[in-house]
């Protein structure tokens, strides 16, 4: 092959990020609970893979190597915040499930209101119980891959994932037994 055919670091790099910069984007989203937040920790990922990228051997696939930076950059971000998102950016960061039906005019609220609540769910969970539950359910990765992403075995991610649906499963049970604007006010708050 000759020199012109070849493409730069620069460029090989490029394709590898713009395949995955939306999954790396929503994991973001997922793990710190803010647009913003999650745009600025998908970029550092980005950044610090680029950095890496000609460290990157190909022990793991190029979207293992690709989300664990992602999800360090995420867990760094989460332990300088050290706090809860606000519900204002828990309102702003919901998630789209798709729906092929046309909406019903009272649907749009109740997906809002049980994005929120899920959201808000999430931010109570640990770091490690959020990636998980993020990983397996919002991004559907098969286990072997979320264990390689968060450098465990898939029996230390399978009982993470068991404890973090049950958390989860307690806090929305919680939410709809209480009020979830009791919970909003921080009547609920857990940490």
């Amino acid at each position: 092959m000759s020199l012109f055919h070849r493409k730069s670091r620069a460029e090989r790099f490029e394709d590898l990020a713009r395949e995955h910069e939306r999954m790396l984007y929503l994991l973001c989203l997922r793990m710190t609970g803010n647009a913003e937040d999650a745009q600025d920790c998908a970029q550092e990922a980005l950044l610090r893979a680029y950095r890496a990228f000609d460290s990157f051997r190909g022990q793991a696939s190029p979207k293992t190597w690709l989300y664990r930076i992602a999800y360090n950059a995420c867990l760094d971000f989460l332990r300088r915040r050290k706090d809860t998102a606000s519900l204002d950016e828990l309102r702003e960061s919901g998630f789209d499930p798709a729906d092929s039906r046309m909406p019903q005019p009272g649907d749009r609220l109740e997906r809002q209101e049980l994005r929120r609540q899920i959201q808000y769910a999430l931010t109570q969970l640990s770091a490690d119980q959020r990636a998980v539950i993020v990983l397996r359910d919002f991004q559907q990765l098969p286990y072997d891959e979320i264990a390689g992403i968060l450098e465990v075995s898939e029996g230390t991610v399978k009982s993470r994932l068991s404890r973090a649906r049950e958390k989860m499963k307690n806090i929305l049970m919680q939410m709809e037994q209480n009020d979830f604007s009791c919970v909003q006010a921080g009547e609920g708050r857990q940490r």
